[in-house]
């Protein structure tokens, strides 16, 4: 039975709603596993949390969290430094504490996306044309790491409603990484037209999440064999949209190789661990994920 004492290292996900995270058990597993003294747990507050919260973690002793939904694109006001992963975008889904007490904010989300692309997938970066459906945190986090990639070409769409959050993405990327980026509004128009310019299609808004795993963004019909459909929501991991793609013959990435990836990423960063057990992750998450009715859409 697991004890924790005084020296026991605290990390935590600040976010709301947070009853469909595996995140919790996911790194607690690993811990486990490895011999570690840290433990995970959810911090579910509102958005007038968030600044004290952050303010009061080392008082608390804390030595890092995550952050995720919708506080990612608001930590950054709270935190003395940004890491090159956050700086374009200022997209925080990591807090590391410093051993001087700084808190610096990184974002794992995009690195860990382009980390499943290449070793789940097998991919290239530059050899492939993006379609980014979405425009939040994780989105503009996608966008810049695979341009930091080598990514040539990159097209993210986003509904009418939202439309600001592309252009702040274009606003990030675009200094950065001249000519990479392009945007345009999202209708079923844009969605077909662009799936015949672009391979890989990345699924980056909450359609599809749990518990309205029935929902999906667009047609299928729209895809082709030769598309390669990825998506960022990963609970349930199998949406909707990805049985939809195996159907039409595409291939699929489930968003918990992201969600795996990027919270590998976060270990390295808070307890320098070379080599984090990724398929012990993976399987561990899904068969949390399934125990709880929420592999398959």
């Amino acid at each position: 039975m697991f004890n924790t004492t005084t020296s026991t290292k605290l990390f935590g996900l600040m976010g709301k709603p947070l009853g469909q995270s595996a995140a919790p058990y996911m790194h607690n597993s690993v811990y486990q596993k490895l011999g570690i003294d840290a433990l995970y747990i959810p911090i579910e507050m509102d958005m007038a949390d968030l600044g004290p919260a952050i303010t009061n973690m080392t008082k608390l002793r804390f030595a890092g969290t995550g952050v995720t939904m919708p506080f990612k694109t608001q930590a950054h006001k709270f935190l003395d430094g940004l890491a090159d992963s956050a700086l374009f975008t200022e997209v925080v889904n990591t807090i590391e504490i410093t051993a001087d007490g700084k808190k610096i904010g990184h974002n794992t989300d995009g690195i860990g996306f382009v980390l499943s692309l290449e070793n789940q997938l097998g991919l290239s970066i530059p050899e492939h044309r993006y379609l980014l459906l979405g425009a939040g945190g994780a989105g503009t986090a996608i966008a810049c790491a695979l341009a930091t990639k080598g990514a040539k070409t990159i097209r993210s769409l986003c509904i009418a409603q939202d439309y600001f959050c592309a252009e702040t993405l274009f606003a990030k990327v675009e200094p950065h990484f001249p000519g990479v980026c392009e945007i345009a509004e999202m209708t079923d128009a844009s969605i077909r037209s662009s799936l015949r310019e672009f391979d890989v299609v990345i699924h980056a808004t909450k359609v599809g999440m749990y518990p309205n795993c029935d929902e999906i963004l667009f047609d299928p019909d729209f895809l082709a064999p030769d598309n390669i459909v990825c998506d960022v929501v990963y609970v349930p991991v199998e949406t909707k949209l990805l049985q939809e793609a195996a159907k039409k013959g595409c291939r699929i990435l489930p968003g918990l190789w992201m969600n795996v990836n990027q919270a590998a990423e976060q270990m390295k960063i808070w307890l320098g661990l070379d080599n984090p057990p990724l398929d012990f992750m993976y399987e561990g998450s899904a068969n949390f994920l399934a125990s709880q009715g929420k592999l398959r859409a």
